[in-house]
């Protein structure tokens, strides 16, 4: 069978269910295994390292992907959202996108480096900058071939990739470190490595697997790719804002051993994103072909995202606040203490980034990117300023605080926009099992406090128990198609 020459995507309640419910599936399973072999870098790198140059890194990490967030200007988006619509276009998006972001994302980078430098940045975090300014550029590739893939829906080829290149990179890192006492720029040269290992595979897969894109570039087509691509591409912008400027801050207020604790409590939340991520790539090409009155309509397909995300984020969110410091400690050990009340206050944020980031994802899909950016940018602008509050008179605490304030602020327009989109949402269907599971798990952690472990057994076990019965019991619907899926998973 020729690249192209697909078979007809079924478009049935039932079938779309199982195909969204299988893409999230294997992009959890991306997510997953990158993020547990990532915190596990992480880990490490903090007890070899210690606070001060494992904050160099967490800052050199934001710094570049500050300063390159041009080179994801919403392209990716776009060719997603068209390919999914009709897959010849994927010869006319894919070389440009690469071509461009390299175009936009290399003179960036070359003019950090300028930056760092003219400001007196020690030669060590100038390296560190370099070398991860190098693997944020190939990962913006890397991004691309994931583009393509969610387009086709094959989102299986994902973690063959993302996992390959977490190993690659820490394994030998951790080794370096251990047994050579390798420092934070060494680090940084293998995290760079590992990203080129990545993009080789990335663009093996997609051309054996997917489709064999012909590799024509016209820059005559860039400025029109940009200007579709831009309402997208801002928001972005803002969104990488919030998600990164809080730490660049930091390091501007406070010590670098101070930056560090907040890395460490910022990547135990960013590991709960990836639910998140993943239900949002197996669902944005879904939105891109329906509407209000397709069948199914993408209002039903939005309750269900919706639900997908609140049912695992709500419990991680009360474990967050509730064990914040052990947490950190079995995590990172000792050196960390400030990081568990940090990760205590970035526990609304857990629940509401996915949310919104749903919410996001079906305007653009229904071109109504313009929004989308409109309102990522006025909550990116209240992000700054709280900061330039909230750090200097709480520190990391006051970072974490207004990470949360920033996404609640969020949710609450791109909902109202959803809707409007979408038609008429059944709250109920969305909110209630997951918030009466959330109830009953909570109060069994609280009064089980004094003991981690067998708090967040027990609460874990009573939230999939109400969810599920609850879900059965009014929305067998719901919980048929998730069943089903289950079960094919497990007999295969």
């Amino acid at each position: 069978m020729e690249p192209f020459e697909q078979q007809p995507v079924p478009v049935g309640v039932g079938a779309g269910a199982r195909r969204i419910l299988a893409n999230v599936g294997w992009r959890a399973l991306s997510d997953v295994g990158s993020k547990l072999v990532t915190l596990l870098l992480y880990a490490v790198m903090a007890r070899e390292l210690g606070e001060a140059s494992f904050g160099v890194f967490v800052f050199g990490l934001a710094f570049v992907m500050l300063v390159t967030t041009l080179a994801n200007f919403g392209q990716d988006g776009i060719l997603t959202r068209e390919v999914a619509r009709d897959r010849d276009l994927l010869h006319r998006y894919f070389a440009n996108t690469l071509a461009l972001k390299l175009a936009v994302a290399l003179p960036a980078l070359a003019l950090a480096l300028a930056v760092a430098w003219a400001i007196g940045m020690s030669g060590e975090t100038r390296l560190v900058i370099l070398f991860l300014g190098i693997a944020t550029v190939v990962e913006a590739l890397i991004q691309t071939c994931f583009a393509a893939y969610q387009a086709f829906e094959q989102l299986s080829l994902m973690p063959a990739v993302v996992i390959t290149q977490r190993v690659v990179t820490t394994i030998p890192a951790i080794l370096a470190m251990v047994f050579l006492e390798a420092g934070v720029v060494a680090v940084a040269a293998i995290y760079a490595t590992g990203t080129l290992v990545a993009i080789v595979l990335a663009l093996t897969l997609l051309v054996r697997r997917v489709a064999r894109p012909r590799l024509e570039t016209d820059p005559r087509s860039w400025w029109s790719l940009m200007r579709v691509a831009a309402p997208l591409g801002l928001a972005g912008v803002f969104i990488t804002v919030l998600l990164r400027v809080d730490t660049a801050m930091l390091a501007f207020f406070e010590s670098d051993a101070v930056v560090g604790n907040y890395g460490a409590a910022y990547r135990l939340f960013e590991a709960s994103l990836l639910v998140g991520w993943s239900v949002t790539a197996a669902v944005y090409p879904v939105f891109s072909r329906l509407h209000r009155t397709t069948e199914p309509p993408v209002s039903l397909v939005y309750e269900r995202a919706l639900k997908l995300v609140l049912a695992p984020t709500l419990p991680i969110a009360v474990g967050a606040i509730l064990f914040g410091g052990p947490l950190v400690h079995l995590v990172y050990g000792d050196g960390f203490d400030d990081a568990g009340s940090a990760l205590a206050w970035l526990g609304p944020a857990v629940v509401l980034y996915p949310v919104a980031q749903i919410s996001g994802a079906l305007l653009v899909a229904q071109n109504r990117q313009a929004a989308l950016a409109v309102v990522y940018g006025l909550v990116a602008l209240e992000n700054v300023l709280a900061n330039l509050v909230l750090i200097p008179a709480f520190s990391l605490q006051g970072a974490a605080a207004g990470a949360s304030l920033s996404q609640a602020l969020l949710v609450v327009p791109l909902l109202l926009l959803a809707r409007q989109s979408a038609g008429t949402i059944d709250a109920r269907r969305v909110l209630a099992g997951p918030l009466l599971a959330a109830v009953v798990s909570t109060v069994a952690m609280f009064l089980l406090r004094d003991s981690f472990g067998l708090a967040v057994a027990v609460g874990a076990v009573l939230f999939v128990a109400v969810v599920v019965a609850f879900e059965r019991r009014f929305y067998p619907d719901d919980a048929r198609a998730l069943t089903g899926f289950l079960r094919r998973r497990t007999i295969s």
